[in-house]
């Protein structure tokens, strides 16, 4: 956070809640109804469950914090820090990409897929300290600079952005001053200077969709990046056609923010962590006039230093995803809570995981998981209608197990 001039931050805490695990408030009148996809960060287990806790699919990852639904029931997802790939319905590996010999890391903590073909990413590639990043007697022995590419099914390379390369653009569209201001707290209250390697933690990455904003201003049109740096506190935004940036926002308001994503309206919905303020805020901005439109916050009750995201619904609702908390939860714009979900699977087949905390999480209507669920094949034993009738298909059977009577009768009241 950006304080009297320094750039701060915290380290990790974990929020520990009582009560039940699985879903513990559900409204039925008011909430968005269809199925949610999540793992827990770094994870080995994929999850798609339905919105009263019935787990309707899985499949095995590795080291994985992020997927996406693909509309033919297949899976998107990733080893954070190795390979994107897509895996078929049975966890089949159907394509991979590993990255090139360059590349520290070949992807990281978010990919945006563009079309059937094409991928847009994060990667890493460590190089020698450019000159007045830092401050002076505080640069680190290298910088661990990441990268945006564009990549097609054949893997070949199609586009790179170095944010190296334009530090100087970003910091003057964010209003930071260079060397950037990095300082660090000590036991006694006070700051000291200091240089991060990674001196922009890249953590989002999204292709804009087309918007009225974009046909009026150029900054925000159809095709140009949104990335979030959570070391600078800024979100910013990259022209491909012009290889830079030319829009950026955060220093003094966001404060190790995740998760910017671009709504239908223009404006932009994002997960603000507060690692330092010490509480969460998702915020919903007009990024032309940098004004805050929206926002849900809870004070200490709501807080998570890292990662963590949040979804606009089709109904006006926002889904957040409160990692540390390993907390999911749906809120009205009036900020009333219609779902709630606290996260029962710790990650297993890992020797370094984050336990049950979720990286970001997905919730996807019916129509979108229809797909998936048609290509189970599964041999139906034992399981009949109450008239009598056998269940014969996998979907027939997750709209038996949906059936029974609303085991939430007084959401509506709570």
């Amino acid at each position: 956070m950006l304080i009297e001039g320094r750039i701060v931050t915290a380290g990790e805490k974990t929020r520990i809640h009582g009560g039940l695990y699985g879903v513990r408030l559900y409204d039925r009148e008011r909430a968005f109804p269809g199925y949610t996809l999540f793992t827990p960060a770094y994870g080995y287990r994929g999850y798609l469950m339905d919105m009263n806790g019935l787990v309707v699919h899985s499949w095995p990852l590795t080291h994985s914090d992020q997927l996406e639904l693909l509309p033919d029931g297949n899976l998107l997802t990733h080893n954070d820090g190795a390979w994107l790939e897509e895996l078929a319905p049975d966890g089949t590996v159907l394509w991979r990409w590993e990255g090139t010999p360059d590349l520290t890391v070949p992807n990281h903590h978010d990919f945006f897929r563009v079309n059937e073909d094409e991928y847009v990413l994060l990667a890493s590639v460590r190089e020698p300290v450019r000159p007045g990043v830092f401050p002076a007697d505080h640069e680190p022995p290298h910088m661990h600079t990441d990268l945006v590419l564009r990549i097609n099914r054949a893997g070949k390379e199609l586009w790179r952005f170095n944010f190296g390369e334009h530090v100087e653009t970003l910091c003057e569209l964010a209003r930071l001053p260079m060397p950037i201001p990095y300082a660090r707290r000590l036991a006694d209250g006070s700051f000291e200077p200091w240089g991060p390697a990674d001196w922009a933690h890249t953590n989002s990455v999204e292709v804009l969709p087309a918007t009225e904003l974009g046909e009026e201003d150029t900054r925000f049109r159809q095709g140009n990046i949104l990335v979030s740096f959570r070391a600078l506190d800024t979100i910013a935004i990259i022209d491909p056609d012009l290889a830079e940036f030319v829009w950026a926002w955060g220093p003094g308001v966001l404060d190790g923010q995740h998760h910017p994503t671009m709504l239908e309206n223009g404006n932009i919905l994002l997960f603000d962590n507060g690692t330092y303020r010490g509480h969460s805020i998702v915020r919903e901005i007009d990024p032309s006039t940098e004004k805050e439109t929206w926002k849900y916050e809870n004070g200490e009750k709501f807080f998570s230093p890292f990662r963590s995201g949040s979804q606009r619904l089709p109904n006006g609702n926002t889904f957040i995803c409160e990692c540390d908390a390993g907390h999911f939860f749906e809120v009205t714009p009036e900020g009333v809570v219609v779902w709630d979900f606290y996260n029962p699977f710790i990650t297993q087949q890992a020797t370094r995981h984050l336990g049950k905390r979720m990286h970001r999480a997905t919730r996807y209507d019916e129509a979108s998981v229809l797909p998936l669920l048609s290509r189970r094949e599964d041999q139906i034993g034992g399981e009949v209608h109450r008239d009598g009738t056998s269940v014969d298909s996998y979907i027939d059977l997750v709209h038996l197990y949906q059936s029974g009577p609303d085991p939430f009768p007084e959401s509506a009241t709570r």
